[in-house]
């Protein structure tokens, strides 16, 4: 046997996965990242309040609000057996100064969260629920005072005799 022949067709193999990995890498370079497919917000936040009910604070894992997404306190009360009153929205992140601040809209009393934007924003939630509207303002006061953005306290307002009482407050979606 000729062993110069067998030398070059393992030197022909090297090559062609050569050949292969580099065009693997510009194929790489070339297609835009693709974005984990986040789970619907209103899920998310439905499973987030039964996890923090009664009394307890959760992060909630990403979700992404779609473009006219609109979600009402109403809309979470399947699992979790609140009445609408007992759960409110607060800004978070997404309050004045943020820069994506004028495509999140918060309801009068934290009733409804509306997302106007064009494209998807991912995002995630800290759900926050206690016995009653006062225990709750005193936890947001203490839970958010060391906070980059401020989390305006309405409990009362919002919920009223209502038990217990809970806050979804939005923040960006933490890269993993």
């Amino acid at each position: 046997m000729n062993s110069r022949g067998q030398a070059f067709s393992v030197f022909e193999l090297m090559i062609a996965g050569v050949v292969a990995f580099a065009i693997l890498i510009i194929l790489l370079l070339i297609l835009p990242p693709v974005d984990p497919i986040l789970k619907d917000a209103k899920t998310v936040l439905m499973n987030g309040i039964s996890s923090a009910t009664p009394s307890g604070t959760v992060t909630t894992e990403a979700f992404a609000f779609k473009q006219n997404d609109l979600i009402e306190t109403v809309d979470l009360l399947e699992q979790t057996g609140l009445d609408a009153k007992s759960i409110f929205f607060a800004s978070g992140q997404f309050g004045a100064g943020s820069s994506p601040n004028s495509s999140i809209e918060i309801g009068s009393n934290g009733t409804y969260v509306k997302y106007s934007g064009v494209n998807k924003l991912n995002a995630q939630a800290k759900v926050m629920c206690k016995q009653t509207a006062e225990q709750l303002d005193s936890s947001i006061a203490v839970a958010f005072s060391n906070s980059t953005y401020k989390v305006e306290s309405n409990a009362v307002d919002a919920c009223g005799d209502f038990m217990p009482c809970c806050v979804i407050v939005l923040e960006r979606a933490k890269a993993n």
